[in-house]
């Protein structure tokens, strides 16, 4: 079973069953629910993620874009995160990373922000954060969103120099993931089933 936002109020109705996969509250259920703008990333991709980007993420900034049910940025936090900023244009979507939010106990570590993307990344600054060392990108498939997301993040010098962007899209779809942008290179992608999964980062060296 999984959580419902319907008529104001949440109720339980049958479907896909989210938990966090590691962390402070490891096997905690997770509110979601299939509409065609919610596309939570399944619980086998999200634990694949982490065991790329490291399971112990003590003090680092995160940044949850086209967030949806919030699952990235919420298990970024249960994994040790110091905080996370959650951004989506969906009401839908931002009430289900609320409850979720409250579910795990976040709320004082969490921000939540309506904005349509890329645009809206020129309001983070307004919260206080300059910088951010883990990034996930979850845009809807086909949206083309990838690259003019990214360029906005870069401009926005939004990502620390050792940061890292997580970006996902399906195997079906007409966005790429390009080999290089704004000084970003895609360092390894991972297929689990029919997601791609990219991790971004700048080079190391010069000339890398």
């Amino acid at each position: 079973m999984s959580l419902f936002l319907g008529s104001g109020k949440w109720v339980l109705i049958p479907g896909a069953i989210m938990r966090i996969t590691g962390g402070t509250v490891k096997g905690q259920r997770l509110a979601t629910v299939r509409w065609p703008d919610i596309r939570p990333t399944a619980d086998m991709v999200r634990g694949s993620i982490f065991n790329i980007v490291g399971q112990d993420l003590n003090d680092l900034l995160v940044l949850d874009l086209f967030a949806g049910s919030g699952s990235l940025g919420i298990e970024s936090l249960s994994r040790g995160a110091k905080s996370c900023v959650l951004i989506d244009n969906s009401r839908r979507s931002l009430a289900i990373v609320r409850k979720n939010i409250a579910m795990c106990g976040f709320k004082e570590k969490s921000i939540v922000i309506k904005a349509d993307l890329p645009k809206g990344l020129n309001q983070v600054k307004n919260y206080g954060y300059e910088q951010f060392d883990l990034v996930f990108m979850d845009p809807p498939y086909g949206s083309g969103y990838v690259t003019p997301t990214m360029t906005k993040l870069i401009q926005e010098t939004l990502l620390h120099q050792d940061g890292v962007i997580v970006v996902e899209r399906s195997t079906r779809s007409t966005d790429s993931l390009p080999s290089r942008i704004q000084g970003l290179k895609l360092n390894q992608s991972k297929t689990y089933g029919s997601t791609i999964v990219g991790f971004y980062g700048f080079p190391c060296h010069e000339g890398e």
